[in-house]
């Protein structure tokens, strides 16, 4: 489940990275126009996706536990501001909808480290 869910985190924030960065026009929809402060979220989410990248490569590298450490910290912070997505934005809201399958997956997921 580790492997799934620090794969899926880089499945999703990658992409959504280059698109922020090149200010493809159809994150204008969900995200807003081009600003600064979604070139923030750019690098928020670049930086999951380089702690993601890297905990695949530590589990590679037979350095699970290292991996573990990681992943519990990053998952934790990324339920808690995917939950506030829904509080700040409602749920009706498409990337809120995205972010509630993501901490379903994250959860599961620590949850899954606890046993």
């Amino acid at each position: 489940m580790l492997v799934l869910a620090l794969t899926l985190n880089c499945l999703i924030v990658f992409p959504l990275t280059y698109a922020f960065l090149t200010n493809n026009a159809g994150m204008d929809a969900a995200y807003g126009p081009d600003s600064d402060a979604r070139r923030i979220l750019a690098c928020l989410y670049g930086t999951i996706g380089a702690a993601s990248a890297y905990a695949l490569a530590l589990i590679a590298m037979d350095q699970r536990p290292a991996a573990v450490q990681i992943a519990i910290v990053l998952f934790v912070l990324q339920i808690v501001y995917k939950l506030a997505t829904v509080v700040v934005v409602g749920p009706g809201h498409a990337v809120a909808q995205a972010n509630m399958f993501v901490v379903v997956v994250l959860g599961i997921t620590l949850i899954t480290l606890r046993s």
